[in-house]
């Protein structure tokens, strides 16, 4: 019987298998803080096979990402997201991990989603936004939550469209005056204002705040719409 030469160093099993993919291997084992280290450690053997398996999907269609919202992981879902998980990658069927997390009522992940830039008005190929899904399953918690970020986001985009409308001098030259661009701009930086600092808004806050702006701008859309006024010598 051989023995092994004292000199020399035995080698060691892999960590991992070839065929393992990190990312959901992590988010099953729930194990952010290894997920952490593939990236974190410059001389970790396995940082370049994470970063390829980070937003692959399996046979099934789903990501890391949409396996972890599904499970309501709520820190693997943040380390997926640190490190360039894709928030609105949607599968074949129109799903994105909102809609994961909405069909299992998971409402923190539902929460972190919504605050990484989940698209609130994707649909799947059944025609469902994630508040569809979470009404479907009777999840009224997410429900409410997803009214509550869906009114904030057209509150935050009426705000938005009449700011880069404003700053842009071919849509408004000649069509406004200067008190027309001061009193959208005030409100714009009050309504803005006022989204940065209240903390306890509700969804029906939000609307009523909405409903204000359009009213101000109406006019102000209306004087936009038509046609430049050029001024002609005689």
């Amino acid at each position: 019987m051989s023995t092994a030469d004292p000199g020399e160093e035995t080698p060691q099993e892999p960590e991992f298998p070839d065929d393992v993919n990190l990312a959901w291997h992590c988010v099953l084992e729930n194990n952010p803080t290894r997920f952490a280290q593939f990236f974190e450690n410059e001389e970790d053997p396995y940082k370049e096979k994470a970063l390829e398996h980070l937003n692959q999907r399996n046979d099934e269609g789903k990501s890391p990402l949409d396996l972890s919202s599904t499970l309501g992981r709520l820190d693997m879902t943040k380390e997926l997201i640190t490190r360039g998980g894709e928030v609105n990658s949607s599968s074949c069927q129109g799903y994105i991990p909102l809609h994961r997390a909405a069909a299992w009522g998971r409402i923190d992940v539902l929460k972190l989603l919504v605050d990484n830039g989940a698209d609130l008005q994707q649909k799947t190929v059944h025609g469902e936004r994630a508040r569809e899904v979470a009404l479907r399953y009777n999840h009224a918690e997410c429900v409410d939550y997803l009214d509550w970020a869906e009114a904030k986001v057209f509150l935050q985009d009426t705000i938005r469209a009449m700011q880069e409308t404003l700053a842009d001098p071919e849509k408004i030259q000649g069509r406004l005056t200067k008190d027309d661009r001061n009193i959208c701009m005030n409100a714009c930086k009050e309504k803005s204002d006022w989204v940065d600092l209240t903390v306890d808004a509700t969804t029906q806050d939000f609307i009523l705040k909405k409903q204000e702006l359009d009213e101000i701008f109406a006019p102000i859309w209306v004087k936009l719409s038509e046609p430049r006024k050029f001024h002609t010598s005689t």
